[in-house]
């Protein structure tokens, strides 16, 4: 499935739903919610006459253009229909709907505190970013986890932030942080990895060696020699400040 030609206009999906009093979301025309397949395999949605799953989704309107629904909450979708495709690779569910059917069935849902954890494994460690989402979607993901799931993510959005800095990588030298890259500075999209990428992210041979993943760390201590002393080394090797 091709969604190059689409474009990203948050104001006109919002414009393509309308919800009603009784908390229920109905679509004032035409319109996909894409959702990754995975998430029926790791239990973050079931597939039934109606679909239960996380609120991680693109919103789209075919040929024209898409925007994220992110929230951390649980929300049920009444489908017309549902279909599999192969966007970049990866296999997705587009569940479709027509003007006038209901999107999702309630807007008044449960909190629930460990929801961030998942997300966390899904797109944090493991960096299963979904096509619809861009960089800050990610890192704004957890800033309202108070509201929507009734328990803060770190003392600060801050927090996360860092996180996600070390997840941004220079496109042109995944070694080198996006943060310091030319391609920020030009507006070139960073490639994001997972925190569990540990040969990529840990500064220093020591550090690297004492961690878990020792053979992916050893290689990557082999092949990028350090060109610099961390902290950490300093320490251990009892080096005088």
């Amino acid at each position: 499935m091709d969604i190059s030609h689409l474009v990203r206009n948050d104001t006109k999906i919002h414009n393509a739903y309308t919800v009603l009093e009784d908390g229920s979301v109905v679509a004032n025309r035409p319109m996909e919610i894409h959702l990754p397949k995975r998430f029926v395999e790791n239990g973050m949605a079931v597939v039934s006459e109606t679909v239960w799953t996380s609120a991680v989704l693109g919103l789209v309107i075919p040929g024209e253009c898409y925007a994220p629904l992110l929230a951390l909450v649980d929300i049920t979708l009444v489908p017309l229909s549902i279909r599999e495709a192969a966007i970049d690779g990866v296999q997705y569910l587009i569940l479709e709907f027509g003007k006038g059917d209901t999107l999702i069935e309630n807007l008044d849902v449960l909190q629930d505190p460990n929801k961030p954890h998942q997300y966390y494994l899904e797109f944090n460690l493991y960096s299963k970013k979904p096509w619809y989402m861009n960089k800050d979607d990610l890192t704004s993901l957890y800033d309202y986890a108070e509201y929507e799931c009734g328990g803060k993510v770190g003392s600060s959005p801050q927090v996360m932030r860092v996180f996600n800095s070390l997840q941004f990588r220079d496109p042109d030298n995944l070694d080198v942080a996006y943060r310091h890259s030319k391609a920020m500075l030009e507006g070139r999209p960073p490639v994001i990895v997972g925190l569990n990428n540990s040969a990529m992210l840990i500064d220093g041979t020591i550090p690297k060696l004492l961690g878990g993943y020792l053979q992916d760390n050893t290689l990557a201590a082999i092949v990028n020699p350090d060109t610099k002393v961390t902290d950490l080394e300093e320490i251990i090797k009892g080096v005088p400040k």
